[in-house]
This record gives C-alpha cells, sequence and structure tokens, in this order.
C-alpha cells in the first residue's frame, strides 16, 4: 500500500510530503495548485523514464522551474516491509546515483532501469496495466466503456492480430524467398549449360595454340642472343660516349686551370713589385715628435677656460667675506632689540596688573607716567627690529648668492688666469702636428702590412705555378687518353648497327612467339576461372534447391500456424470474458444500488464490448444505462481486470473524476469511490470541488 509521498522540485511544488492511509485520501485544492502533479508524481516514482515516454513528455517538464533537479520519494508497505523509492532527475534525465529503492533501510537496487524493473517485480505490475487500470486520469472514468480498442489491450487481445500481422508478412516473405529461389534454380541451370559449352569450345582452342606454339620454341633462343649481343654493344657505346663526355669536360676544366693559375701568377707577381715599392717608401718616411699628450691636455684647457662665465672672472672672494661679517653685526643688533622689546613688554604686562602703584615682584613704585614712557620705548623699538629684520634678510640674500659665486669660482680659479688667445694659437700649432704623426703612422702601418704578406705572395707564386704544371701535365695525359676513346667508339658504333638490324630482324618472329605463348596463358586461365564458376554454379544449384525445398515447408507450417491462431484469439477472449465476468460480479454486486440488479456479464457483441446488467426482466446494455449507473460500471470493470489480470489491486488513483458532471454524479462518484473502498485497500482521489471531504478517511489540503 502507498503509505506517504515527499516531493522536491517537483513543477509547482518546492517541497511537499503527504501522508496516506487505508481508505479513501481527498486531495483538495484549487485548480492550479498542483493536484495532478500529486499523481504524475507517483508515476515517476513507480516507472521513472519509461512513464516519460509512454506519455510523450520530457523529465525538464517535472522540474520546477529556475531548479537543478528535482526528487520524488515515495513510500509503500509491501508484504509486511517498508519500501522506499527513490527518484532524482535533472532537466536532462534521471540521476543514477540519486536513484534507488530500498527494503527496509538496505537498498536493493540503483538506477533508472534497475529501480522499474524491482518495482514492476515486486508489485506485479506493469505500466500498462497501471496506466488503463489503476491511474484514472481527468476525465477517463469511462474511457474503458467507450473505445473497443481499450479493453483489447488491457486483456492483450491485440497481440493476436499482431502475431496474425506477423504470419502474413512472414508468409508473403517467404512466398518471395520461394519465387527468388525458383528463378535463381532455373537462372543457375541456364548459367551450368552455358559454362559447359564455353569450357569445351576454350579447350579446342587450347590445343591448336599450344601445337603452334612447339613449333616456335627455337625463335626465343636465337632472339635472346641477338638481344644480349645488342643490348651489349649499346651499353659499352654509351659507355664509351659517358666516357669521351667525361674526358671533354676534364680537358675543359684542365685548360680553366691552366688559364686560372696563370692569372694568379700575373697577379701574384703585381703583388710582389707593390711589395717592393712599399719596401722604398717605408725608409723615405719622416720621423715627427709626438705631441698627442700635449695636444689632448691643452685642448681640454681651452675648452674649460672658454666655459668661464663672466660674472666668476670679475669675482671677488673678499666680498663674501665683509657680507658675512655685515650679517654677523645686524643679527647680534636683532638680538638685542629684541631681547630688549621682550622685557619692556613683560613690564608692562607686570604694571598693567599691578596693585596700589607697585611693581607685584619687587614692590618698587609704578607710576602711570612711567608705563606711558614704556610703551612709546616698546613703539620705538618694535619699529627698530621690523627695519633690522629687513636689513638682515636682504644681507642673507646677498650672502647666498656670493656663496654660489664662490662655489663657482673654486671650481675654475685654477683657469681663469689663462691666455685664452694665446692658448689657442699653440692649440693650432699642436693639432697640426698631430694630424701630421696621425698620418704618417696610418701610411707606416699600412706599408708594414704590405711587407708582412710578401712571404706569402711568395709561397702562393711558388703554388700558382707548381699549379699550372700539373693542369698541363694533366691535360696532356687527357688528350691522349680521348684519341683512344674516339677510335674505339667509331669502332663500337659499326659494330652495333649491324647488331641492331640482325635484332630487329629477328623481333616480329619473336613478338608473334610472345604473343601465341600470351594466348595459351589467358586460354589455360579462363579454363580454370570457367570451371571455378561452373563449381560454385553447380554448388549455388545444390543449395537453392535445398533452399527451395525448405521455403516450401516453412510456407506449409505458417499457413497452418495462421489458420491455428485465427482459431486461438476467440478461444482465449471467451476465456479471459469468463474469469473478468467473474471478477466483475463480485466487485459490482458489492457496489450496486439497485437490488434489480441480479448480475453483470462483459460480453463481445458485433466487434464491441458490452457490460450487461442482469434483471428478472431480462438485460440492459451499458449504453442504454444512466451516467452514474456507467461510472459505476467502469469502476467495477477495472477493479475487476484488475483482480483478474494482477490476483489484486493494491490501490487506484483518480485524478478529478467528477469533472464535467452535475450534482447529482457527482455524489454518485463519490458514494462509488467510498464504496470501492471496500475492495481496494488504497484510494487517492483529487478534485478542486469538497465532495469528497465527508466520505475520505484522510483529507489533504494544497
Amino acid at each position: 500500500m502507498i503509505r506517504g509521498l515527499e516531493l522536491l522540485n517537483f513543477k509547482a511544488h518546492s517541497h511537499a510530503a503527504l501522508r496516506f492511509g487505508e481508505g479513501v485520501n481527498f486531495i483538495h485544492g484549487p485548480n492550479g495548485s498542483g493536484k495532478t502533479s500529486i499523481m504524475e508524481a507517483v508515476s515517476v516514482a513507480l516507472f521513472g523514464s519509461q512513464w516519460v515516454r509512454r506519455v510523450g513528455s520530457r523529465w525538464s517538464a517535472y522540474l520546477r522551474r529556475g531548479t537543478p533537479a528535482g526528487e520524488v520519494r515515495l513510500q509503500i508497505e509491501y508484504a509486511g516491509s517498508q519500501v522506499l523509492v527513490v527518484r532524482r532527475f535533472s532537466d536532462s534525465g534521471s540521476v543514477s546515483s540519486g536513484t534507488y529503492l530500498s527494503v527496509n533501510g538496505g537498498v536493493v537496487a540503483r538506477g533508472d532501469a534497475e529501480v522499474t524493473s524491482a518495482v514492476t517485480s515486486m508489485l506485479g505490475l506493469g505500466i500498462e496495466e497501471y496506466r488503463n487500470l489503476l491511474y484514472v486520469r481527468q476525465g477517463e472514468l469511462r474511457k474503458i466503456l467507450q473505445e473497443p480498442e481499450y479493453l483489447d489491450r488491457v486483456l492483450r487481445l491485440d497481440v493476436f492480430d499482431k502475431l496474425d500481422e506477423i504470419l502474413r508478412d512472414a508468409l508473403g516473405e517467404l512466398r518471395a524467398r520461394r519465387e527468388r529461389a525458383g528463378g535463381r534454380v532455373e537462372e543457375l541451370e541456364r548459367r551450368a549449360a552455358q559454362l559447359r559449352e564455353r569450357i569445351k569450345a576454350l579447350a579446342e582452342r587450347l590445343a591448336e595454340a599450344e601445337r603452334r606454339l612447339a613449333e616456335m620454341q627455337g625463335i626465343e633462343s636465337e632472339y635472346r642472343s641477338a638481344e644480349r649481343a645488342y643490348v651489349e654493344l649499346r651499353e659499352r657505346f654509351a659507355s664509351l660516349a659517358k666516357e669521351r663526355e667525361a674526358l671533354e669536360r676534364e680537358a675543359e676544366e684542365c685548360a680553366r686551370a691552366v688559364l686560372d693559375a696563370d692569372r694568379d701568377l700575373r697577379a701574384v707577381e703585381g703583388e710582389l713589385a707593390e711589395i717592393a715599392r712599399a719596401a722604398d717608401e717605408l725608409k723615405s718616411l719622416p720621423e715627427i715628435e709626438d705631441v698627442e699628450a700635449q695636444y689632448q691636455e691643452l685642448k681640454r684647457l681651452v675648452s674649460l677656460a672658454e666655459r668661464i662665465p663672466p660674472e666668476i672672472r670679475s669675482y671677488d672672494p673678499a666680498l663674501l667675506a665683509e657680507v658675512r661679517r655685515r650679517v654677523e653685526e645686524v643679527s647680534a643688533a636683532h638680538a638685542v632689540v629684541k631681547s630688549r622689546l621682550e622685557l619692556l613688554r613683560d613690564v608692562i604686562r607686570l604694571a598693567r596688573r599691578a596693585e596700589g602703584g607697585r611693581c607685584p615682584i619687587c614692590g618698587s613704585p609704578l607710576s602711570g607716567e612711567t608705563i606711558k614712557r614704556h610703551e612709546a620705548e616698546v613703539a620705538t623699538l618694535e619699529e627698530e627690529l621690523r627695519r633690522l629684520s629687513e636689513r638682515l634678510e636682504a644681507l642673507r640674500g646677498e650672502e647666498r648668492r656670493l656663496e654660489e659665486l664662490d662655489r663657482k669660482y673654486q671650481l675654475y680659479r685654477e683657469y681663469a688666469g689663462v691666455d685664452v688667445e694665446s692658448a689657442r694659437r699653440r692649440l693650432a700649432e699642436l693639432e697640426a702636428l698631430y694630424r701630421r704623426k696621425r698620418e704618417v703612422e696610418s701610411r707606416r702601418a699600412y706599408l708594414l702590412a704590405l711587407l708582412s704578406r710578401e712571404r706569402d705572395a711568395r709561397e702562393r707564386l711558388e703554388l700558382a705555378r707548381a699549379r699550372k704544371e700539373e693542369a698541363e701535365r694533366r691535360a696532356g695525359e687527357i688528350g691522349k687518353r680521348l684519341a683512344l676513346v674516339e677510335r674505339e667508339l667509331r669502332d663500337v658504333q659499326e659494330r652495333l648497327g649491324e647488331a641492331e638490324a640482325r635484332f630487329a630482324a629477328l623481333k616480329a618472329g619473336y613478338e608473334e612467339y610472345l604473343s601465341v605463348r600470351s594466348l595459351v596463358a589467358e586460354l589455360r586461365r579462363q579454363s580454370e576461372e570457367l570451371g571455378r564458376e561452373l563449381e560454385g554454379v553447380l554448388r549455388e544449384l545444390e543449395e537453392k534447391r535445398a533452399e527451395a525445398q525448405r521455403l516450401d515447408r516453412s510456407l506449409a507450417a505458417a499457413r497452418d500456424l495462421r489458420s491455428a491462431l485465427a482459431e486461438l484469439k476467440p478461444l482465449a477472449r471467451q476465456m479471459l470474458l469468463r474469469v473478468v465476468t467473474e471478477e466483475l460480479n463480485a466487485v459490482f454486486l458489492k457496489l450496486r444500488h439497485k437490488e434489480s440488479f441480479k448480475s453483470v456479464s462483459l460480453v463481445e457483441s458485433d466487434g464491441r464490448y458490452v457490460v450487461r446488467v442482469h434483471t428478472q426482466a431480462g438485460h440492459i446494455d451499458h449504453g442504454l444505462l444512466s451516467v452514474g449507473e456507467q461510472n459505476l460500471l467502469a469502476l467495477s470493470l477495472r477493479v475487476a481486470l484488475a483482480r483478474a489480470l494482477l490476483g489484486r489491486v493494491p490501490f487506484m488513483l483518480f485524478d478529478e473524476p467528477t469533472e464535467h458532471l452535475d450534482e447529482e454524479h457527482r455524489r454518485r462518484v463519490v458514494e462509488l469511490v467510498r464504496e470501492l473502498a471496500s475492495v481496494v485497500p488504497v484510494i487517492i482521489v483529487t478534485s478542486h470541488l469538497g465532495e469528497f471531504e465527508e466520505a475520505a478517511d484522510v483529507v489533504i489540503r494544497l
């Protein structure tokens, strides 16, 4: 029995926990409050992805908007054990790590498919039985009475039609295969006859070609001998021609080597002549005094002397000493006046606080005249102090200016007495001597460098002479070898012409020989291929004949099976209808509201299923009953089918079963559901109206 349901982020429910008891559990709430979502949550908990696919939905449709994952936890009491089914999911599908089934706290299955399999095995309940019998969705209460194929699906009688369709298709396929096999047998028989004729014709052509090939055997050896002689002479001619080209190139290289060596000789001889002239010039170069140090020192001195500012040249160090002395004098006078002023101010302040005209410190008399005299003196001293402060500030500014001039004077003092004009004239003389000295030394270094190359030049002169002699000697040897090669080349060319003529004369006969030999090989190959093809055709012919016999037997068996299936379906229907009728009576008689209804039966009439209610006056087909009585039959039939097919009815779910019904019919449905609790342990029913509240054992408000 279903005992509880907990939802997390499932559709409109962020979190909901519901407890169910035995009898009728009524879920009451306005439209849009999530009542149908609770029924769907039970379905998802039981069958997972199988349910999502069966109703054509997606996992994302069950997830609360804006949340990454949702969860359904269904508690079931089964055979004295506490079973918990947990399914966690995201918008992309079931989450295996959060999906499991536990019994008494121990996990027995994990993952979507494994949990669904465990639920189906434990409850003996498949998704089709659940969807068609135990879960009555909104507006589908009487659907079981209105659609003939609905009962066929529930009773699985549509399987017979599907099997018959499969057998019909299989029978058609067998006929087609039999026709293809028979056609292939005829085709293979024709092909075998054709192959035998072609093999016979090839054998005759092969015998004739082999006879001709035997007659032409001597041609090959004669042709091969002529070919070898021709090839050897052609290779020798090519070798000699290549050697001649190599010797001619080598002769050209030797000639170029003689010319290069002669050119190098002339160049080295010219270089030695230049070295001799350099030796003579080196002896005539003058010796000039080295004045570089004097020139650089005087140049630095003139540069510094030229940068001395005019105010530095006219500066007298005694001026700074005089200004410093005057600063000291004015500072001393300033300090005296300031001290005298502070003293008088203290005296005046004390006098103003005096009592009885006496000094508060020494007790001497202080008159008003004395105070005025002191105040006049204070004014005089303040003016004197201001004048001295201004004078002191001016002197300190002058002192700072003279100190800066003195610092610069100390830097340039040693250069201040330099006669710049005389120094410039001497600098020009030293610069001329310095440049002449550099020119002479540069020329001397160049001449010495030339003289240092004399030994190397003489060695190169000897090497050039040796190279010229070697090139001339090698040119003589090459000329002799080239003459020998030319003579042999003419001789080989004459013999090559004769061998080529003989080879060409034998080539036509040899090509005919090759053609006949190729024809023999091709005819043998074709004969072998046709022989193998004939073997394959005969083997396939035997297989196709055997296949045709097997297909004949299969066709006969398929016809017999289809005939038996046609007879079996009515028998199966009658047996199932009899069992369902027994269960239907047991349930209906408990739920009926009229004593005149004695029994009920499920029968087939004109290709439709009809539920007949039997009275003392006869029977009434369900289509003639009132809406309330049809609801009673529909409920009874669902319970009867469940008991007949499942053996028991563990629970039933009704989603808005009173939708679109008037007040009287709603009352009748409530009574039926209440009475149904006597045969179904747990019933869960939803409605936005409150008509089930008094009939319910448990009321859950949303």
